[in-house]
């Protein structure tokens, strides 16, 4: 695994030079230099914000996706089984990367029914060697991969986990780092060959974190970050048309039996609707092929609103929850 010299790590901090007084005709010069920025902002923009509002009523013209390469972390289970089965009802060759090797060629077989090329990998994608290794595995299995989904992720099973060192380290390493990991790997070929996509599974979570998971939020508060930054670097690089992305984030889903019985245990979310795997992938796999940039599923809620709830004056926000939740959730095991 490449390493960063220790030296840059640990050289002694060095303070920066102090910064010079402006005069008055410099910072007179400066503001009238940004006024005029921002004048023609404005102006370049309009057309901008017209595409925008016209994209909110007309139906965004799907692209074909039929005979790429997807590979799907955490894709033999739950939300990555699901998007895994509508990839391959698309006609995308699929990469099922898991640790559960069982159940992956488990979903391995459901996706061959579909008539396309499917292979199971058991990697643990925190270890960026190992991921290194999938990416040339894949490749010369399936071949280069065009849609990359992380979804591989810890979900909150207990109250009392949160707490534990261990797992906070675990979760920051398989719900953020595995993404840096696998991204790294595949974005050079999909830029090289002006084609891809990437996937990120972040969470309701990563805009409303609940008290009693900090953790797990802070995971999909960082996702959600990572892939806002991914986004820009596309765009500074000049390849944002030909690179997607795509953040995902899901309301709770009937999945991992631990982590459903602990929202149940909850009186606090008592209101909290729980939906079925199967139309989640059919919606990440719509969200792809329209290449939408940020999507709540199900698509009832908008990030916007999500973002209006998070900047929310705190008092009014602690009252909308607890009104929503009727009720404190009980910290209870």
């Amino acid at each position: 695994m490449t390493t960063v010299n220790e030296h840059q790590i640990t050289r002694p901090y060095q303070g920066a030079e102090p910064i010079p007084l402006k005069t008055r005709v410099q910072r007179g010069r400066e503001l009238l230099e940004t006024l005029l920025s921002l004048l023609m902002f404005t102006f370049e923009s309009i057309p901008l914000w017209w595409e925008a509002l016209v994209a909110l009523v007309v139906t965004p013209k799907e692209k074909t996706i039929s005979g790429q390469t997807a590979l799907v972390t955490g894709g033999a289970n739950g939300l990555g089984q699901a998007i895994a089965i509508a990839l391959a009802r698309e006609g995308c060759n699929v990469a099922v990367v898991d640790v559960d090797e069982a159940n992956s060629h488990a979903t391995v077989a459901k996706l061959r029914r579909y008539n396309v090329s499917a292979e199971a990998y058991k990697v643990d994608v925190s270890d960026y060697d190992a991921v290194r290794q999938l990416g040339r595995d894949v490749e010369r299995d399936l071949g280069p991969v065009d849609i990359l989904v992380n979804n591989a992720g810890i979900l909150p099973t207990s109250f009392s986990l949160d707490a534990l060192p261990s797992y906070a380290k675990r979760s920051m390493e398989v719900n953020v780092l595995s993404s840096f990991w696998t991204t790294q790997t595949f974005i050079d070929s999909m830029i090289r060959r002006r084609k891809g996509h990437i996937v990120a599974i972040s969470s309701v979570a990563g805009y409303i974190a609940p008290g009693w998971a900090k953790t797990y939020a802070t995971t999909k508060f960082a996702l959600r970050g990572f892939m806002d930054a991914l986004e820009d670097d596309l765009y500074l690089r000049g390849q944002a048309k030909h690179v997607q992305t795509t953040t995902v984030f899901p309301f709770a889903f009937n999945t991992r039996k631990q982590a459903i019985s602990l929202l149940k245990a909850s009186s606090g979310l008592t209101r909290l609707p729980i939906y079925e795997p199967a139309k989640f992938g059919e919606s990440v796999v719509k969200a792809i092929k329209t290449n939408r940039r940020k999507v709540v599923v199900p698509e009832t809620v908008k990030p916007y609103q999500l973002a209006i709830f998070e900047n929310l004056p705190i008092k009014v926000r602690q009252l909308l929850t607890r009104t929503m939740a009727q009720g404190e959730v009980k910290l209870l095991d």
